[in-house]
């Protein structure tokens, strides 16, 4: 059973809530493999009111063997807040994790805070052991929930500010470029708008281009993606990521929009599968998505390599460097323990 020790202090606007959850013999935790999802009990020794008002934990295990833990909390209302992953190790030592300035979130809602790797919290070599002597595992929270007016207008300016931009690719007005989808579908943009989010689009702009010259910009992505991508560089949002992440990515990595491609990793990890999973690694590996590649590399090292190799995906794999590569990265901790 886990413990926690949940303090909260006010420092000027701001309530701060620290939370140090500890859960013992964490590795034996992790070699539990029907065990996929791990939360903080609710205390009886508080009132019903004091519960209900505080944060709560989960863990997520990832992999056959558990070897990727994704780290979630939950707020019981919406606040403004920062968050701040720390761990903390032998001597009294800490390090941090995550952290996470101040954002919206809603309440009831599990949001997710950082992945963690099994190899990197109990490294058998000794070089980097996350386990406290007693083979505990401790992370300490911390949720800075303001309360400040000059933050909470600030906060709803910038949030103004973005529909106010957005608007000016709804409406159109003032626009002096178009961009056009294969398709054809046209779009009235600003060149200040598209120069100042994606080099590549500003390459278009900076020099004797035809685009300069013509105030058209002539874009190799369907009319959906090419919607999403300008509502993404006038808002900052990404509505339909989850939808058809693929196909984002591709466009993120082609026009140099580094958060958007993020995003893209982000969701396209959550959809990660036995089935899909080749399909993801060569397109992480097509558009540099370095984090989804390591992801899924994770993902097929973890028990899924033989279940994988009678996928669909497996069987259509042309390229040799692809192969080699999963061959590599499975292979690269066996090898390591048959030398020591």
């Amino acid at each position: 059973m886990s413990s926690i020790n949940y303090t909260t202090r006010i420092e000027g606007q701001t309530r701060i809530n620290t939370i140090l959850w500890t859960v013992p013999n964490f590795i034996n935790l992790l070699e539990n493999r029907s065990c996929r999802e791990f939360r903080t009990d609710k205390s009886k020794d508080h009132t019903m009111e004091i519960i209900e008002s505080r944060f709560q934990l989960k863990m997520q295990f990832l992999g056959r063997d558990n070897d990727i833990i994704e780290i979630y909390y939950l707020s019981p209302n919406s606040v403004f807040l920062k968050s701040i992953l720390t761990i903390c190790l032998k001597r009294f030592e800490e390090r941090s994790i995550v952290i996470k300035e101040y954002h919206t979130v809603h309440a009831n809602k599990w949001q997710y805070l950082a992945t963690l790797f099994k190899r990197d919290i109990a490294s058998y070599d000794g070089r980097d052991i996350f386990l406290l002597s007693d083979g505990s595992l401790r992370l300490k929270f911390q949720f800075l929930v303001s309360n400040d007016i000059k933050i909470d207008r600030s906060n709803v300016f910038e949030a103004q500010l973005s529909n106010d931009i957005e608007n000016l690719l709804h409406n159109g007005m003032f626009s002096d470029v178009t961009m056009k989808s294969l398709e054809g579908d046209e779009y009235k943009v600003h060149k200040a708008v598209l120069s100042s989010r994606s080099a590549v689009l500003k390459a278009h702009f900076e020099h004797n281009t035809t685009e300069c010259f013509t105030n058209s910009i002539e874009s190799p992505l369907d009319a959906e993606v090419l919607r999403e991508v300008l509502t993404f560089i006038y808002s900052d949002k990404a509505p339909k990521v989850d939808e058809i992440p693929e196909k984002l990515l591709a466009a993120a990595d082609y026009y140099q929009l580094s958060r958007l491609k993020g995003l893209c990793e982000e969701a396209l990890h959550k959809k990660l599968t036995v089935d899909n999973a080749i399909e993801t690694l060569q397109l992480a590996d097509l558009h540099s998505a370095k984090i989804l590649k390591q992801l899924t590399l994770e993902f097929i090292k973890d028990g899924q390599a033989k279940l994988i190799t009678k996928t669909e995906g497996w069987a259509k794999v042309k390229s040799v460097e692809l192969i080699k590569c999963i061959y590599e990265y499975i292979m690269a901790d066996d090898a390591e323990a048959d030398i020591k």
